[in-house]
Parts: structure tokens; sequence; C-alpha cells
């Protein structure tokens, strides 16, 4: 089974089942990685992300893999909406079959792939339980909460000052005197 994703996919979360003993889900960990706040297991070898899904290479900040019991009080189908920010009802169909899951759970979002348009063909050990997409909040932008926030700017140019109407009044004035200068001199030679 292959899996086309688009280039410049944005906000899609896959998750697989995976259905290997705690033993060959070791072997796929980078031991040697440093982990990141928070962060309980380390990540996956470059090599092993790239041979289960199937592609050249895939960003492994955006692959999770876990054990169903690391989430067991909230369960697979909150994991997604609460921390992946998967809506609802999008999950309503399949939170059965996603919290009924025991076993190694892989997610990985689209952004995994730089924007760049790739065909999954991952390995036999992994089953695509859903395609879900994130919401993205809106963007709202309130006005600003003060008076002197409100009206137009004033545009153009300052006035001039007067320092500065002086210093070109004295520029063509010395300009000019130059000029005549060196034209008596010109002249008289």
């Amino acid at each position: 089974m292959t899996i086309p994703i688009p280039a410049n996919e944005r906000h899609t979360l896959r998750v697989f089942a995976l259905d290997m003993t705690p033993a060959e889900v070791a072997l796929l960990r980078d031991t040697d990685a440093p982990l990141t706040p928070g962060q309980v297991l380390p990540p996956l070898r470059p090599d092993a992300a790239a041979r289960l899904l199937g592609v050249a290479g895939a960003d492994r900040s955006q692959i999770d893999l876990f054990h169903s019991d690391d989430i067991a009080a909230i369960g697979l189908a909150a994991y997604l909406i609460e921390g992946n920010a998967v809506a609802e009802v999008q999950i309503a169909a399949d939170a059965g079959m996603l919290d009924a899951y025991q076993g190694y759970v892989l997610t990985i979002r689209s952004q995994a792939f730089g924007g760049q348009a790739v065909v999954l063909d991952p390995d036999p050990t992994l089953r695509l339980m859903g395609t879900y997409a994130e919401t993205v909040p809106t963007v709202r932008f309130d006005p600003l909460p003060t008076a002197s926030a409100k009206g137009v700017l004033g545009g153009g140019k300052p006035p001039m000052s007067d320092a500065r109407m002086g210093g070109m009044v004295a520029t063509v004035a010395l300009l000019f005197m130059f000029g005549l200068t060196a034209f008596v001199i010109w002249f008289a030679g």
C-alpha cells in the first residue's frame, strides 16, 4: 500500500499501528540523541524513520512513536484531539477503534517532508489507522485598547526647521562665492 503526500501539505496527521515487539522498537531508537525538555523516549534513528515509511528521509521531530499504554489514562482518541489539535468530529467515527488499540503507535505530521511531494511505501509492520487534519485557529486582529491608538497617522514630509533652512542658504552662498572667486582668478589670469 502506498500513500501519496502532495507537495506543501500542512496540518495533516497520519496515525499508524506499529506491529513490533518492544525489542524491535528499541532497535529503532537513537539512544545517542539528546532528549529535548519533556521528551521521555529517544527519537527514531534517521535510517529507521526512512525505512519504516519507505522514503529517503523525514524530519524526526515530526514523528512520534509511543505505546498505547503511555496514554492509557486519556486514550488515543483524546490524545489526538487534545495533544495534536485534531477536531473531535473527525475522530468521532474512529474513536472506538483508536481507544481499543493496544500496541505501538506511530504518528507523523505532513511537515515531516518539508513541503516536498512524497509517496510513502510503509513497512509491512505499519498499518494506517487514520488520516486527520489538525485544526488551525484563525488569526484575529483585535483593535488596540487605547484611544491613542485610534486615528490616522499623518504622512508627508515634516516641515523644514530653521536650522536646516539656514544651512541650505549658507551652502548656496559659499558655492556662489567659490564660483565668483574662480571666475575672477580665471578672468585676471
